[in-house]
């Protein structure tokens, strides 16, 4: 049997701007129904904003959503995998670097994420 590919079970890329308020990229999320989101710099994605970010970087914190950039507390480097390689690639590579959340490239390119959650599909 052959074994399953990122390309299999990775989602659309959903992704704002670099300057956006973390509140904009949160409702966009919520719209999108996205766990997280890319952000985008230029033309470029730079880095990922998730729930678990929003939590502990701002809320916990007691900061304003509307009055904080998203490029200030987004993760990067934006870690990412090629989405000819297998969910098992996936899976050691989250584990490997503590993160739930991947942008999946095509020859270097952007073209989907990946979430924990999508790994047992």
């Amino acid at each position: 049997m052959a074994k399953k590919l990122i390309k299999d079970i990775m989602t659309p890329v959903v992704a704002i701007d670099s300057e956006a308020s973390v509140e904009e990229a949160s409702l966009y999320m919520s719209s999108q129904r996205a766990g997280a989101i890319l952000i985008k710099e230029r033309d470029e994605y730079v880095g990922i904003f998730t729930k678990a970010d929003l939590i502990i970087k701002i809320l916990e914190k007691h900061l304003d959503p509307a009055s904080v950039k998203v490029s200030t507390v987004m993760s990067h480097p934006l870690i990412s995998l090629e989405r000819t390689l297998t969910i098992e690639d996936a899976r050691k590579m989250m584990e490997k670097r503590n993160i739930r959340h991947l942008a999946v490239t095509d020859q270097g390119r952007v073209v989907g994420l990946l979430a924990v959650n999508n790994l047992s599909a």
